[in-house]
């Protein structure tokens, strides 16, 4: 077995650890596999952030694990620039680089070498039994292993969860007051911004071990969580599941608020009563109550349904917030303002906005010349800034009707 040195440089939110459930999770599959592992973790948003003090940690972790070494890199459109930096910095040493992330799985066929030189293997899709095939020197095939120097055939890595043991169980990731959770992975949607719509859609099994949430639920219980962010894209794809899960979450003492992303098209009655008794806060993503909008980004609203649904949830004292996206195709200020007027005039207890991003391998990063999109230079996370339908300035008019939103 090879060891491994995994890199997590995340983009730091209120909820998160020192090291991400996604790194924590890998980390998780190569312990339950026997292969050694260590983490070097940093903040790219933090204020304290620091390249070379990041570079000087890596090299010690390489230094220590011994020549032969892989070493994986979770990349993202944050920290982009510093993995091709870091990357380098590790072949100098003897190392073996492994790239994953969405940087990586949605790239086009036959360009991961180009864009990453000095990569030695590349994972489009789930990282856990990919990395541990790669430590133990196993065959590749099915893994979505990509090594440099061989045809690029576009695979991607799907296992079922089922396989993957808890990083929380496995205590690779410590339960932090306010932590992140996951029960399932992959969502049945097709949102044309969104780069959910593809992962696990083939998988028989998306979902996690029932037995493995409820011991994960016991240990938040007696750890004392105070906030669970629970990470499926969708809580309730499958309604009778998610109420077995909010169920075990009462059987289970957990106390902690919970946070739930969900649509108001699939908020049943039978969902929302299981809801009875626990701390809860829904988050829905509306983006947008513009029927051209919402149809030019795969996701169309029933907003005769949707004021319905805030009325029931209202009625229940349920609390929930929604989210809209600016910078949409065809959007205009004007059309911003519209949208952020009815979710207002609807009294929703929480209204908040994002920009828009152009994220690798969704329609609308392939779309970026039929609407005129224009990305900003000067943030770490490019943003849409402008478009045909609106102007820099426009633009820059919404962002601040946005952080008045986060002001109320």
């Amino acid at each position: 077995m090879k060891p491994v040195v995994l890199v997590s440089i995340d983009w730091w939110r209120p909820q998160d650890g020192k090291t991400s459930l996604g790194i924590a999770s890998i980390a998780a599959a190569l312990q339950a596999a026997n292969v050694p592992w260590r983490v070097v973790a940093a903040q790219v948003n933090s204020a304290s952030f620091s390249l070379e003090r990041l570079r000087a940690e890596l090299l010690q972790a390489i230094a220590e694990a011994g020549p032969g070494c892989l070493v994986g890199f979770g990349t993202y459109v944050w920290n982009d620039a510093e993995v091709q930096y870091l990357l380098k910095a590790a072949k100098r040493r003897g190392a073996s680089v492994v790239l994953g992330g969405p940087q990586i799985s949605y790239m086009p066929t036959g360009q991961l070498e180009r864009a990453y030189p000095g990569a030695d293997y590349f994972v489009r899709g789930q990282g856990e039994l990919a990395m541990v095939a790669l430590a133990g020197g196993d065959a590749l095939q099915g893994c979505g292993i990509h090594k440099a120097g061989t045809p690029d055939l576009g695979l991607k890595a799907e296992h079922d969860l089922l396989a993957l043991p808890s990083p929380y169980l496995l205590h690779t990731l410590e339960p932090l007051p306010s932590l992140r959770w996951e029960t399932q992975r992959g969502c049945p949607f097709r949102c044309a911004f969104c780069q959910h719509r593809e992962p696990g859609k083939r998988l028989s099994h998306q979902r996690f071990d029932e037995q493995r949430l409820e011991r994960e639920l016991a240990l938040f219980a007696s750890a004392g969580v105070t906030r669970i962010s629970v990470l499926d894209p969708i809580f309730h794809t499958s309604p009778a599941r998610a109420i077995a899960v909010l169920n075990a979450v009462k059987a289970a003492g957990v106390t902690a608020k919970l946070a739930l992303q969900c649509r108001f098209e699939t908020c049943s009655a039978a969902f929302l009563d299981a809801l009875e008794g626990l701390d809860v806060t829904l988050e829905f993503g509306l983006q947008t109550t513009i029927e051209a909008e919402y149809r030019a980004i795969d996701r169309p609203n029933d907003m005769a349904l949707v004021h319905g649904k805030i009325n029931e949830l209202r009625t229940r004292q349920i609390d929930f917030e929604v989210s809209l996206i600016y910078g949409l195709p065809l959007q205009t200020l004007s059309s911003f303002r519209a949208s952020v007027d009815w979710c207002q005039q609807q009294q929703v207890p929480r209204l908040r906005a994002w920009p828009l991003m152009l994220l690798r391998g969704t329609p609308l990063h392939a779309q970026r010349e039929r609407y005129g999109f224009r990305e900003g230079l000067d943030t770490r996370i490019p943003i849409v800034v402008a478009s045909d339908s609106f102007s820099e300035a426009e633009h820059a008019e919404m962002a601040r009707l946005a952080t008045a939103l986060e002001g109320h």
